[in-house]
């Protein structure tokens, strides 16, 4: 007869536990008793709607305020962690766009495999016809001062492949943007430098790793040898000697930090991805203060440039130099206010400049020059 009782107590109580479960986002959501981790990567929170006489009638408020009671609904970010690892652990899904998860967990953008396997491949006439073109923008420089180089950057494709998901072998084409871009280069005679091969080249001999397991691009050791040997090659090519990087020291950790987690931080998972065990971060300072007289760089460039861009490299190395940002944004004008390439005059721009570089990954090879080759072609009459 006891247990009776005692057995309905216990039904109450584990109601009473999960009505108050219900309500505990809702508390949190109000009060923000606890304070709770943001999720990481590119994204803005809807603000409280207006309630007006308009917004009612016509339904905007309360989609609106739907929207804004979810994206700010109390613990939302430890769940969409939960709700990312449980997909991630036990189905094999990635919550981040175009992220792939490769063998041992090893992280990828699919447009980096893409390029590994000739997906993306351009045909070898439309590379002749770019090749040409550039030659043509790069000797009309030359004429007026100025020094035209391509840096090919590496891949983690094309640094990874044994870690690819194998159904990826199946879409394999016969050439790449890649290798046949370099042959073009080298039969046509346009001034570029080789880092996609020199970095798969120092793979098994660098103390460090040049690609970390949870990032998409090079590592920040690797930024950092990136950078002191496109210093060199801008002094050599300029014939002047410009400032160099100093290395001070390197720091080692077990776990990665900035640009080294980039895709891993972006997937929010709610445990992280162990990485490759020791990474390195150098810190390191120009040998002096840039002089007026010293060859101003421009750089056209992708994400790789990133990196090396927030370690002061175009302003310790470059003279100040800007880099437009996929040939889009200008840096560091847009920092307080976009400023676009676009709107700007062409040859004055670029007659600012000693030397201007395209620092272009693999994946990127598809869009080669980022627009940047129809505007010189363009502005300078080249057909």
């Amino acid at each position: 007869m006891d247990q009776q009782p005692t057995y309905k107590r216990l039904k109450q109580v584990v109601f009473a536990g999960i009505i108050a479960l219900l309500f505990i986002p809702m508390i949190q959501h109000k009060f923000r008793f606890l304070e709770e981790k943001p999720l990481n990567g590119s994204y803005e929170l809807s603000s409280k709607p207006a309630l007006n006489k308009a917004n009612w009638f016509s339904g905007k408020y309360q989609e609106e305020q739907d929207k804004y009671i979810q994206e700010h609904t109390g613990f939302r970010s430890g769940w969409v962690r939960l709700y990312n690892q449980w997909n991630y652990s036990f189905f094999n899904i990635a919550h981040a766009r175009g992220v792939v998860r490769g063998k041992e967990d090893y992280l990828y953008e699919e447009n980096y495999i893409k390029a590994y396997y000739g997906i993306d491949f351009l045909g070898e006439e439309k590379i002749e016809e770019i090749t040409r073109k550039w030659k043509s923008i790069q000797d009309t420089l030359e004429n007026k001062g100025i020094q035209l180089a391509v840096i090919f950057a590496p891949g983690k494709g094309s640094f990874y492949p044994e870690f690819i998901p194998d159904h990826y072998k199946s879409e394999r084409k016969d050439k790449i943007n890649y290798e046949v871009f370099k042959k073009q280069f080298i039969k046509q005679g346009v001034s570029y430098i080789d880092m996609h091969s020199w970095f798969e080249s120092m793979k098994k001999s660098s103390k460090y790793p040049l690609f970390p397991k949870t990032g998409i691009h090079w590592s920040v050791y690797g930024q950092y040898l990136a950078a002191d040997s496109i210093g060199k090659y801008v002094s050599s090519t300029c014939k002047t000697q410009t400032p160099y990087l100093v290395l001070d020291r390197i720091i080692e950790k077990n776990r990665p930090e900035r640009d080294d987690n980039d895709i891993g931080s972006g997937m929010n998972l709610l445990l992280g991805i162990p990485d490759l065990g020791l990474l390195a971060y150098p810190e390191f300072h120009p040998n002096r203060e840039p002089k007026k007289e010293d060859p101003k760089v421009l750089m056209i460039a992708d994400s790789f440039y990133w990196g090396l861009y927030n370690s002061n490299v175009s302003n310790s190395l470059f003279n100040g130099g800007e880099f437009w940002y996929y040939n889009e944004q200008i840096y560091p004008a847009s920092f307080t206010k976009e400023t676009l390439v676009k709107n700007q005059p062409l040859d004055k721009k670029l007659k600012e400049n000693k030397m201007v570089i395209l620092l272009i990954t693999d994946a990127n090879l598809y869009k080669f020059g980022f627009g940047f080759v129809e505007m010189a072609c363009k502005e300078y009459g080249i057909k």
